[in-house]
């Protein structure tokens, strides 16, 4: 049992180690990025940071605590929980202004720089950060629920009571699917649009500029499939795991992986992240 432990500690740790070390890379050299000195640049450092969150809690929190099996961590595993379940409904509220933002860019681009101007955008930014801790703070703090770690155990696990049963369904996991099928919706129909008007458009001028577009779309597209995913394997495909190693895979792994993958994909999406990474080293 304690080999078992051991190891599932072995494997949450460095995973959540390279997502935290991925989204802090883009926190450390957004700032000095020209193609993302814009809105859409803001709300990606934004989402890097409440990334960054959540994997640092999954790392130092989440991994020595199954590692060592320590009865203290497991004691205030509630708090812990609250914590990172806000991290991630901030994160899940920031796909979907980034969708929009991109949207917008597609379909208004000449309302775009009045839209998502400076000042709006950090009124977006701190809007949603503020809903998703309120949103947080009233489902687990106000109600008879609570995101915990029971002791000996390798998953975060709603406390068994009617009011945290519908917590649950209707305040998580619902509100997060709608939030996916909007930012799949507007990410879709972007996607559409930028094909249509290449298809039309093939001047040499602006085909930069309208890959680099084509790329900030891809991006926002596959951080929702990402969600989509966990959100499906949380939920719904973990209450079919056979064993323990499967429902760990299927809930805490990848809910570990979705919030890291954020930081690589803007990595991997934008190349001047990698002409300035490359440069430093």
């Amino acid at each position: 049992m304690s080999r078992d432990y051991h190891l599932a500690g072995a494997i949450l740790f460095p995973m959540a180690l390279v997502g935290l070390a991925c989204n802090l890379t883009v926190v450390a050299f957004l700032n000095s990025m020209p193609s993302l000195n814009n809105s859409f640049g803001s709300l990606t450092l934004s989402q890097a940071i409440v990334d960054s969150i959540h994997q640092l809690l999954f790392a130092f929190y989440f991994s020595p605590t199954i590692y060592f099996r320590n009865d203290a961590m497991y004691a205030v595993s509630d708090q812990f929980g609250y914590a990172i379940l806000t991290a991630y409904q901030i994160c899940c509220l920031s796909h979907v202004c980034i969708s929009v933002n991109r949207f917008t860019a597609v379909y208004a681009p000449l309302s775009y720089s009045k839209i998502f101007n400076k000042w709006n955008t950090r009124k977006i930014i701190v809007g949603y950060w503020i809903l998703g801790i309120a949103i947080m703070t009233y489902f687990l703090k106000f109600v008879d629920c609570a995101l915990y770690l029971p002791k000996g155990t390798w998953i975060f696990s709603f406390k068994e009571s009617p009011a945290c049963y519908n917590v649950m369904w209707y305040g998580d996991f619902t509100l997060n699917s709608i939030s996916v099928v909007i930012v799949a919706t507007l990410d879709v129909a972007a996607i559409l649009k930028l094909h249509c008007y290449n298809a039309k458009h093939t001047d040499a001028i602006s085909a930069q500029r309208r890959s680099r577009q084509m790329n900030l779309v891809y991006q926002a597209a596959l951080q929702g499939i990402l969600f989509i995913t966990e959100l499906i394997t949380y939920f719904l495909l973990s209450g079919y795991a056979k064993d323990k190693w499967q429902a760990f895979g299927l809930t805490s792994i990848s809910w570990c992986l979705v919030n890291g993958m954020d930081g690589l994909i803007v990595l991997v999406f934008n190349r001047d992240f990698r002409r300035q990474i490359k440069k430093f080293l």
